[in-house]
């Protein structure tokens, strides 16, 4: 009876189909563009690459982008012509021209290798086409952010400038509202460990009275970044929410002085 029961497990593992036996390998990883076709990518941009559950995902450069992937054993990585959104960079420049080789790139993948913190894929004739540098990953409890309150002290590494109060509050698991200076704003979110997404539901509302120039700018260039909000990282005193573009917001909790 043991043998029969070994036999059929056995035979149980024979059926099971390549892709899904390394599935996890890439499945629920991240990473950052570091290199492509040999040449490092232009200082001051910022290129990912997120697999989750069969879609890649990222940032162009400028564009979002995503497209279905499939794996196999040992190593083989197929990626379709991936879409993208339609906007346009005019910094730094070269990035647009970059985005394009990015993207044409892409489909070209026919294997891969993870070395230590390193990705790298290769065209079907070995040229190593892209390398990426892995990004960290958290252990999160996206329950943990409900009827939190945050107020954002830098963006991108520099402080928030004197005069301007950019709020977020997690309402629910699925809700969250803010207000950066005269800009009201609402999103819609789904969390899952350290990932973070916003919803169609987002939308930003505006009111008087106006702020000047310089205020009304940075947030303006907070509500459209936080829209591409892809993990985070929680403690006790600090929330980080990160982008697929490779922003950094670091929030305190509402009411600290």
């Amino acid at each position: 009876m043991k043998k029969l029961i070994i036999v059929m497990m056995l035979v149980m593992l024979l059926l099971v189909p390549v892709s899904c036996i390394n599935s996890t390998v890439l499945d629920g990883t991240r990473w950052s563009l570091i290199e492509i076709n040999g040449s490092e990518i232009i200082e001051g941009t910022h290129i990912s690459l997120y697999f989750d559950d069969g879609t890649a995902t990222g940032s162009a450069g400028c564009n979002s982008y995503y497209g279905d992937y499939s794996t196999k054993n040992p190593n083989i990585l197929k990626i379709q012509v991936p879409g993208r959104t339609d906007m346009d960079c005019p910094s730094p420049e070269g990035v647009i021209e970059q985005e394009k080789v990015y993207l044409s790139t892409l489909p070209r993948a026919a294997t891969y290798e993870i070395d230590n913190d390193n990705l790298e894929i290769y065209s079907e004739d070995k040229r190593k086409l892209l390398v990426f540098e892995r990004k960290q990953k958290f252990q999160m409890n996206p329950d943990k952010l409900i009827g939190t309150s945050w107020q954002l002290v830098s963006m991108n590494g520099a402080p928030i400038l004197e005069g301007l109060s950019i709020l977020l509050t997690f309402e629910s698991g699925s809700r969250a509202t803010g207000r950066a200076g005269v800009f009201n704003y609402v999103l819609d979110y789904t969390a899952s460990g350290d990932s973070i997404r916003w919803g169609m539901g987002s939308h930003r509302l505006r009111e008087l009275p106006q702020l000047p120039r310089e205020l009304e700018h940075q947030a303006l260039e907070y509500t459209d970044a936080i829209a591409r909000a892809s993990h985070y990282n929680l403690t006790e005193d600090r929330l980080e929410i990160f982008t697929s573009r490779g922003d950094s917001f670091v929030y305190k909790p509402f009411g600290d002085s």
